[in-house]
C-alpha cells in the first residue's frame, strides 16, 4: 500500500480529485456570491427524467425550455427570499426542512437481516396481525319489504318451507330481485357488515352451517332467507405461510424503530427550553 501511494501517477489522481472537488465547493459559494444562477447539466438531465416519467414521451427542446425557465424563476425568487429573511421563523419552510431531514435520516438508517429465530418470536408477539378474520359462505333468499308481502306465497315462511321441502326448488328462482350477488364465498366478517350492516352480520354469523334454510334474517334491505354452506372461526395462518410478510412488517418497524433513535441523537444534540415550563 505504501508503495503504491509513493507512485507518481497515483499522486496525480488524488490531486486531481482533490482540485475537482475543491473546484465544484467554489463554483457553489461564488454562484451564491455573485449572483450566478446556474443549471447543470444533472439538473437538466432530472428535469427530462421526471418529465419522460410523468409523460412518458422525451421533452421537446421547447419543453426542456420552458423547465429550465421555471428552475431560474423559483431559484431567483427563493434567493431573493432568503435575502429578505422570508425563510426566518416560516412554519411551512420548517416543515419542509424537518421532513427533508427526516427522508435523510431514513435513507441513511440500516438494519441488520434478521434471523429466523428473531422473525419466529416477532410472529409469536404479533399473532393478530397473522389471523385471518371470521368468514362465512352463504346464499340468500330476499324478499323486499315492499313487494313480498303483496305477493302470494312469497312471505318468509312460505318460502321457508319450500326451501327445505323434499321437493328440490332452485332457489336463484325465489324470492325479490336483488341488488348485490345471491351467494357470497368466504366473504370476511368486516366485508359482511360493510354490505349488509352490522345486525344482519352478527345475525349471520350466529348460524350454523348446514344444509337447511334458516331465516329469516333482517337487513338494511329487508329479509332474507339464508343457506350457510361453511362458517369459518377466525383461524392463525402458518408462519410458513406467512413468513415474508413477517419479515416485512419486522423489517419496518426495525426501520422506524432506527429512524426514532436517529432522531433521537440529533434532539439531544441541542438544549430544549419551553417558556412557562417548570
Amino acid at each position: 500500500m505504501r508503495a503504491l501511494l509513493r507512485e507518481p501517477l497515483v499522486h496525480f489522481v488524488l490531486v486531481a480529485a482533490l482540485v475537482f472537488a475543491g473546484h465544484a465547493a467554489w463554483t457553489a459559494y461564488a454562484d451564491a456570491r455573485d449572483g450566478t444562477i446556474t443549471v447543470t447539466e444533472e439538473d437538466m438531465e432530472r428535469m427530462a427524467a421526471l418529465y419522460a416519467s410523468e409523460s412518458g414521451a422525451l421533452p421537446s427542446p421547447e419543453d426542456m425550455a420552458a423547465m429550465v425557465t421555471d428552475q431560474v424563476r423559483d431559484e431567483a425568487l427563493a434567493r431573493e427570499a432568503r435575502r429578505l429573511g422570508l425563510d426566518v421563523g416560516d412554519t411551512i419552510i420548517e416543515r419542509r426542512l424537518a421532513q427533508k431531514m427526516s427522508f435523510m435520516v431514513s435513507d441513511l438508517a440500516d438494519t441488520p437481516a434478521p434471523s429466523e429465530a428473531t422473525l419466529r418470536k416477532w410472529y409469536e408477539d404479533h399473532k393478530a396481525s397473522y389471523t385471518l378474520p371470521p368468514s362465512i359462505t352463504f346464499e340468500h333468499v330476499y324478499l323486499n319489504p315492499e313487494r313480498s308481502g303483496n305477493t302470494p306465497g312469497m312471505d318468509s315462511e312460505s318460502l321457508l318451507k319450500s326451501l327445505n321441502g323434499p321437493t328440490p326448488v332452485d332457489w336463484r328462482t325465489l324470492g325479490d330481485p336483488f341488488m348485490l350477488q345471491r351467494a357470497y364465498g368466504d366473504l370476511p366478517i368486516r366485508e359482511t357488515v360493510r354490505l349488509f350492516g352490522a345486525d344482519f352480520a352478527r345475525a349471520l354469523f350466529s348460524l350454523k352451517a348446514g344444509p337447511e334454510w334458516q331465516g329469516p334474517v333482517s337487513s338494511a334491505f329487508g329479509q332474507h332467507l339464508v343457506h350457510i354452506v361453511a362458517l369459518e372461526e377466525d383461524r392463525l395462518q402458518p408462519f410458513e405461510d406467512v413468513r415474508d410478510h413477517v419479515e416485512s412488517d419486522w423489517h419496518d418497524e426495525a426501520l422506524r424503530a432506527a429512524n426514532d433513535k436517529a432522531i433521537a441523537d440529533i434532539i439531544s444534540r441541542y438544549k430544549v427550553h419551553i417558556e412557562g415550563a417548570e
